[in-house]
Parts: structure tokens; C-alpha cells; sequence
């Protein structure tokens, strides 16, 4: 007499879950890239080019600096050129003399790099960023899983005329707020480009992302509130080119990547505004922008 063996569901489904294989993931990398890293602003302090080569997605090391190039910075509106100068680990440096800037509001700069036999070049224009007019602070109650405590916002009004694109800098005490998640950009003071505002204050989520984002596995975790008694915080407002807000927008979505599970996305790199010279010069990959900056540093009281 034949029986029938009855599994409850929910065993296989552990069952299934009880083994596991290792799976090589192949990303397809073929060579090296030239990655030009080059957010350069109008304040009077050193400006940094970083060049490097890409890798391997799955290479756990830095990425191999390029030491060998040359940098030159090209101030299309005045007709003037500023050589970078390499100082060790792929970074190539100019540092203006006392009361020297890049370059004026309106100016069109061209970053031209020559790298082995090839040359690349990429163009940004030098927009206005609004001013800071406040930081303010208070303390919150304990909500919705935020621990009770200090938050902080600021107050900008974005510049007239559609299709301004910012990108939000906050430092708490001297070091920049950089995660993934901390990215802070805005285009007309809202998230998205043809949103159809204009010259208005910053909306609520633009403004409050200058507190900083928890480490989960730290000291520093989703307890502890974003600021104390004491703390400087610094928010600066960097103007940048439409294309640098997608590109900005893009790698934040890369980066988080991991955070949307299922509906994570396919890895790919950000669109760059770098060009080869040549016809048959190798693709590069990084992004060329310069920007007006605005400022404010308050300390919690």
C-alpha cells in the first residue's frame, strides 16, 4: 500500500534556505579607465583634480592613481590658463595667490587633461549659489524612532529663473557629512529638475538634510541624535551645472543601491561630461564642474 508523505510548507521552505552555493559574479570589466575627478570652486584656498584609473567592481583596493598627467585649467571667457601641478597620489594641485580666484560668476572654464598619447577635455560654467540667510536648531522629542535631541535646518532661497542646481555641503565639527545617504542636492530649492518652482525657499526635505545619518554599527547609531551642545556645524551652498546634478543624482542612487533589495538596480556608472580629443581615444569616466559657494558655520548653544 502506497502512502503518501505529507512536508509542511513551511519546512521545504527552510529546507531550501539550508543550503547554499557560492556564485562568481562577473562584471564584465575589461580594462582601465581614466576616472578625472574635478570639483573646483571660487575660494580663495587649493584646488584639487584627482585623477585615477577604474577597476574591477570587485576589487577591494584603491584605485590606482594617475601620476603622470597634465592638468591644465582654461578659463574660456578671460582667455587665461592655470597649470595643476601633481603632488603625490594621482591629486594635482593650484593654490591662488592672496586675493586670487578661479574665475568670475558667468565664466566658462574648459578642464583639458593629457593623459599617455590621448587628451580629454570637459566644459562647466561658473553659476551663482544663493547665500545662506540661517542655521537654526532645536530640540525634539523622541518620534517616530528618532531619539530625543538636537536637529538642526538652514534656510536658502533659491536665485530666480528655472533650472538652478545646488548641491548642499554640511560639515559637523570640520568633517564632511559624506555618505551615500547624506547627498544633499536640489534643483529650483526642491529634488528634481522641471518641478515648475522658482525662487523659493529650500523645501523642509532639502533643508533638513544636514543631520547626520546614523552609523548602525558604531557608537554613533540611530541613538544618538544628530547634534549636541557644542557642536559647529557648516553648511555651504554649491552651485552646480545641470548635468552635474544628474551625474551627483545618478551615483546616489548607485550607492544606496544596496537599500533597495529586490528593487535594486542595475550596477552602471554615471554619465561623465569628459570627451577624448581623439577619435579613437579610450572612454573616460568622472565628472568636471565648477562652482560658486556660499557659506554659514553656527555652534549649538
Amino acid at each position: 500500500m502506497n502512502k503518501l508523505l505529507y512536508i509542511p510548507a513551511f519546512l521545504l521552505l527552510l529546507a531550501s534556505f539550508s543550503c547554499t552555493d557560492v556564485v562568481d559574479i562577473d562584471a564584465n570589466f575589461e580594462k582601465s579607465e581614466l576616472v578625472i575627478d574635478a570639483w573646483l570652486n571660487q575660494l580663495d584656498t587649493t584646488q584639487t583634480v584627482y585623477l585615477s584609473l577604474s577597476q574591477d567592481y570587485f576589487q577591494a583596493t584603491a584605485p590606482p592613481a594617475v601620476t603622470d598627467a597634465t592638468v591644465i585649467l582654461i578659463n574660456d571667457t578671460k582667455g587665461t590658463q592655470i597649470p595643476f601641478t601633481h603632488k603625490g597620489n594621482g591629486a594635482y594641485e593650484w593654490t591662488p595667490q592672496p586675493g586670487e580666484v578661479i574665475g568670475d560668476i558667468g565664466d566658462a572654464f574648459t578642464l583639458s587633461v593629457g593623459y599617455q598619447s590621448w587628451n580629454y577635455e570637459a566644459a562647466s560654467l561658473l553659476n551663482p549659489a544663493p547665500p545662506v540667510d540661517s542655521i537654526v536648531y532645536e530640540f525634539r522629542e523622541e518620534e517616530l524612532g528618532f531619539p530625543a535631541g538636537i536637529y538642526a535646518q538652514f534656510y536658502a532661497r533659491d536665485l530666480p529663473g528655472v533650472g538652478n542646481t545646488y548641491w548642499i555641503k554640511t560639515y559637523k565639527n570640520g568633517v564632511f557629512l559624506n555618505k551615500p545617504s547624506e547627498m544633499n542636492v536640489s534643483a529650483d530649492g526642491t529634488f528634481d529638475l522641471g518641478s515648475g518652482t522658482d525662487a523659493i525657499v529650500f523645501i523642509p526635505p532639502i533643508r533638513e538634510t544636514i543631520n547626520r545619518i546614523p552609523d548602525e554599527d558604531t557608537e554613533d547609531d540611530d541613538s544618538v541624535p544628530p547634534y549636541a551642545i557644542g557642536d559647529e556645524i557648516r553648511v555651504e551652498i554649491h552651485a552646480i551645472t545641470n548635468s552635474a546634478f544628474r551625474f551627483l543624482g545618478i551615483a546616489r542612487e548607485q550607492m544606496t543601491n544596496g537599500e533597495n533589495t529586490i528593487f535594486a538596480l542595475p550596477v552602471a556608472n554615471s554619465p561623465t561630461n569628459v570627451v577624448g580629443l581623439e577619435a579613437d581615444a579610450p572612454k573616460a569616466l568622472g565628472f568636471f564642474n565648477v562652482a560658486m559657494v556660499t557659506a554659514m558655520e553656527v555652534t549649538v548653544e
